[in-house]
């Protein structure tokens, strides 16, 4: 793993008024993982500090905005509804956020999805708000977005190439809408005996083509759950029940794409 650090770190003045968002302690960084490119930066010292970061799909429209902080929250991990503020545009964008402890390291963890619409207006803000349903709210200024974004591309553009397929392809076409719902590609039912008997789990990270016809094929794993009989599982899984609209270039002609998706295995 290696991390490339950009953007210079930011000059702090006076104490900011209560209601201002935070200012950065910290450069930018990407950090290049095996199947995900995370933006990230710091903002705060001690126990006051927070880390703000950003993990798009190197495939795909989503973007999931990631808070970390100390501490430990009083109640379980919750799903909450959330609004994402953007400036200076003054954009609201209607999400959820999970909230969750990670006790080993005292940390509370917040994430936030958001589609492709919404991941494109956070590229050229200034600053973003994360409000919670609960009176929760949260907001980082974000100097330097738009170089910061674009060395999180470069990382994406890597990762693609490294899995065979060409980043431009995302500018040629829209992923497809899948004709039936992908919570229902992969079931307890396809668990593998071998992987039963073994009471193996894990996480499975997979990409596969989708074909002019919209039929899934040449289905590929980027990260292994650790066992071969749920990874084989997986796609055979995906290239079996996997159907979409025939997709389209922004040309109006028949192309093939590429999605990719994880698949949680958790023994039954």
């Amino acid at each position: 793993m290696k991390t490339m650090l950009i953007a210079a770190l930011l000059a702090l003045g006076g104490p900011a008024p209560a209601d201002a968002p935070l200012q950065p302690t910290g450069k930018w960084t990407v950090e290049y993982a095996d199947a995900a490119c995370i933006l990230s930066r710091d903002y705060g010292d001690g126990q006051a500090r927070r880390t703000l970061g950003f993990k798009p799909w190197p495939l795909g429209d989503a973007l999931e905005i990631v808070t970390l902080s100390s501490g430990a929250t009083t109640t379980r991990a919750r799903s909450l509804k959330a609004q994402l503020l953007l400036q200076p545009s003054g954009q609201a964008i209607e999400s959820t956020v999970a909230v969750y402890d990670v006790k080993a390291r005292n940390q509370i963890v917040t994430t936030l999805r958001t589609e492709q619409d919404g991941a494109a207006a956070v590229q050229t803000s200034s600053a973003l708000t994360i409000a919670s349903a609960d009176g929760a709210r949260t907001s980082f200024a974000v100097p330097g977005m738009k170089s910061a974004a674009a060395a999180l591309r470069a990382c994406q553009d890597d990762l693609l190439k490294q899995w065979g397929v060409d980043p431009s392809e995302r500018d040629k076409a829209p992923l497809p809408t899948p004709l039936t719902p992908m919570a229902g590609w992969i079931t307890t039912d396809d668990y593998p005996s071998e992987a039963l008997s073994a009471g193996s789990a894990g996480t499975t990270m997979m990409i596969w083509a989708i074909q002019p016809d919209g039929k899934v094929g040449d289905c590929r794993i980027i990260q292994s759950s650790g066992s071969k009989s749920l990874d084989l599982a997986s796609c055979a899984a995906v290239t079996k029940r996997g159907r979409y609209a025939p997709p389209l270039g922004y040309d109006g002609k028949p192309t093939t794409v590429h999605a990719m998706r994880y698949v949680n295995w958790r023994l039954p």
